[in-house]
């Protein structure tokens, strides 16, 4: 019996629309003007250290499956360049600085509030679990897109550490809910995060196709990789609450 969903939020809930370079690359030039502006000069390579420091981490990351934030690339990169004097109060203003030219080109499936209001009215629990190197952006985009109201909770590697496919990253939701994992079902696009993570929490995974113009492939190699198998698979959210509605029709209610 499925008592609560877990989605992710990018590719899953909403989509990206803009050149994904040039936006990043405005991001970065943000965080070095508005340092300068602030009185805490940084050098012209500034920002493209500060890409470079993302990325690396990025890739650790997806490795270790510790999340590394905008903020710790922000700091690595003020200390590779010897600025070391800027408030602690500065620097979430200057990684929200970096997200800005990113956040309005985050759209919401128009499928998605729909689906949420009669999962929610059919009183199935609802959360967001999300890769993502910064928590406040995913609270604001989540917000901004109109869906942010359906979850409790709503997470991220950010707010948390851990990444998917970890399954320690399901925890907070776990502990939130007090019911068993068996009864709780994830839904996203990538299988070696989300149906893999899933699967190695006890977790169904169901993987939402075709959000992609080439299906995303497996991250790294694992053992268990035999786990980013889904448990079903749909092309539209809006397909989500039949296929609950039928898995729990086949299944007694666990007390």
């Amino acid at each position: 019996m499925i008592r609560g969903i877990i989605f992710d939020l990018g590719n899953t809930l909403m989509y990206f629309d803009g050149d994904w370079e040039t936006i990043i690359a405005r991001g970065a030039d943000n965080i070095a003007a508005y340092l300068n502006g602030r009185g805490y000069p940084v050098p012209p390579e500034f920002a493209a250290e500060f890409r470079a420091a993302r990325e690396a981490g990025r890739k650790r990351a997806t490795l270790s499956n510790v999340e590394y934030t905008a903020e710790q690339a922000l700091r690595d990169t003020l200390a590779k360049w010897g600025v070391c004097y800027v408030p602690d109060a500065v620097i979430p203003r200057a990684v929200e600085k970096f997200f800005e030219p990113e956040e309005s080109h985050w759209v919401t499936y128009a499928d998605a509030r729909a689906t949420l209001a009669e999962l929610r009215a059919r009183g199935y629990q609802l959360a967001v679990m999300s890769n993502a190197t910064d928590h406040a952006f995913i609270e604001r985009i989540a917000h901004n897109g109109g869906v942010a109201e359906f979850f409790e909770p709503l997470l991220s590697s950010a707010k948390i550490s851990q990444r998917k496919p970890d399954p320690r990253a399901f925890q907070p939701i776990l502990d939130a809910w007090q019911i068993s994992p068996r009864e709780i079902v994830m839904v996203g696009d990538a299988p070696s995060f989300d149906i893999l993570g899933a699967h190695r929490a006890g977790m169904r995974g169901v993987l939402i196709q075709d959000r992609w113009e080439t299906e995303p492939q497996p991250h790294d190699k694992f053992d268990d990789a035999v786990l980013m198998q889904p448990d079903a698979t749909i092309r539209q959210l809006a397909e989500l609450p039949s296929l609950l509605a039928a898995w729990n029709e086949k299944e007694p209610t666990h007390g």
